[in-house]
């Protein structure tokens, strides 16, 4: 039954989806082939365990749906191909018409050739002109029907040139459609396949029920734990950049009023100490004391590097450059083990042995601290947003560290079971965001 279910799921898909173009269906393909291909790579390294896991049967699901999906595009390609196909072959009815119609009128034309005098005759014709212009007229005459006909040869030439190339683009055309009715053939009997493989891993899986309560008790308090001291980082960054921005605005309102920075004061001088030659400097200009009312939360420069971090939703680069999430942001019910939550505060992504984790934008290194059942995690700081990336190892990084788009900040995990996985999770301030849809699709 869950293969029916499956195998229809697609067809619904296609319906629900706009036309795209040849090249972005192309590219979306590709594109499902290599999340595709990954899964099968990550299957086939956890493979040698011959234990079934979460993160297999998590692989599994991606892979599924990544192969749904490539299904569904292919029916896309068809039908697009169709169209071309449809219409290809109208241009080709009409130029057919139009081959016809122009050796029918060359025809005539030929015709009234043969009914008209031969060469010898065409110039009595002309010299028995009773004035020259009528001389001129007439073999102006004879030279147009000629350059006529010329023409409508090469018109014809050129309508059958036309006539063979579109005949040999519907060719083209109606062989590439064969070729991706194959292709979905394929991927249609390799989705069964990944089916009864996903039974087969779930029916193993609930078949030591017990060991996955366990091992998520684990895995829940070592999340708790991680999430704890992000929260704890980010509340004292927080508080450095409230410190930072009232810093800044006072500096800013001390050079307003005339305070020279280096002599009047200097980067060691108190806040207080500050406020008190603002306060001073007022007094002396004849304005009131200075109001401490909220400070800003961030500097400009911060603030302007959160609204473009904010601006880039849905077209962050992943942290890795091929990866598959297999563990969900947020609170959920286990796949296996019914009645049991788990609450992730980031994604989980597999990725190939030795992938390289890189920054999603750019920003400054928080912290870089090793956490247990994490490895080292790394927070990078993009005003107010933060990024998080755990279960590395090999780091390049250090706090403080300024770092651009794409930089390397470290090299994913592999445990004993063959599972490469990096954890990333974003936060703005102290609430936590879905990462997924951050992501560039």
């Amino acid at each position: 039954m869950r293969v029916l279910t499956i195998i229809a799921l697609f067809f619904g898909l296609s319906l629900a989806v706009q036309a795209q173009t040849k090249e972005e269906l192309q590219r979306q393909r590709v594109l499902l082939q290599d999340q595709i291909d990954l899964a099968s790579t990550i299957l086939a390294k956890t493979a040698s365990t011959r234990q079934a896991s979460i993160n297999e049967l998590e692989t599994l699901n991606q892979k599924i749906q990544a192969r749904e999906q490539l299904i569904s595009t292919m029916g896309r390609q068809i039908r697009n191909i169709d169209r071309s196909i449809t219409k290809k072959e109208q241009e080709i009815v009409e130029l057919n018409a139009r081959v016809d119609s122009l050796k029918a009128d060359y025809a005539q034309l030929i015709k009234l050739a043969q009914r008209q005098q031969s060469p010898t005759d065409q110039i009595l014709f002309i010299l028995s002109a009773k004035s020259f212009s009528q001389a001129a007229k007439r073999l102006q005459y004879f030279k147009d029907m000629a350059s006529y006909r010329a023409q409508q040869v090469g018109q014809i030439a050129a309508a059958q040139e036309a006539l063979a190339k579109e005949k040999e683009v519907l060719i083209i055309q109606k062989a590439e459609k064969v070729a991706i009715q194959q292709a979905q053939e394929g991927e249609k009997l390799a989705l069964v396949a990944d089916a009864n493989e996903q039974q087969e891993t779930v029916k193993e899986l609930k078949s030591k029920e017990s060991e996955l309560k366990s091992d998520i008790q684990k895995k829940q308090r070592e999340v708790q734990q991680l999430e704890q001291q992000i929260k704890r980082i980010i509340a004292e960054e927080m508080r450095k950049a409230k410190e930072r921005a009232e810093r800044s605005k006072l500096e800013e309102e001390a050079k307003e009023l005339g305070l020279i920075s280096g002599k009047d004061f200097t980067a060691r001088t108190s806040n207080k100490a500050l406020k008190s030659l603002i306060d001073k400097a007022r007094k002396d200009k004849g304005l009131d004391v200075r109001d401490d009312g909220p400070a800003y939360a961030m500097t400009p420069e911060a603030r302007a590097l959160a609204n473009n971090f904010a601006s880039n939703k849905g077209a962050l680069p992943w942290p890795v450059e091929r990866g598959l999430i297999t563990g969900k942001f947020g609170k959920h019910e286990h796949p296996i083990v019914k009645g049991v939550m788990v609450d992730n505060p980031h994604i989980e992504i597999s990725t190939d042995d030795g992938a390289i984790v890189r920054s999603v934008f750019e920003g400054e290194v928080s912290s870089v601290v090793p956490i247990p059942g994490a490895n080292i995690m790394v927070l990078v700081r993009h005003g107010n947003y933060f990024t998080v990336y755990s279960n590395l190892i090999n780091v390049k990084v250090k706090s403080g560290d300024l770092i651009s788009l794409k930089e390397p900040i470290g090299q994913a995990f592999t445990d004993e079971n063959g599972k490469t996985m990096v954890q990333f999770g974003i936060w703005k301030d102290a609430d936590i965001q879905d990462p997924a849809p951050w992501l560039a699709k």
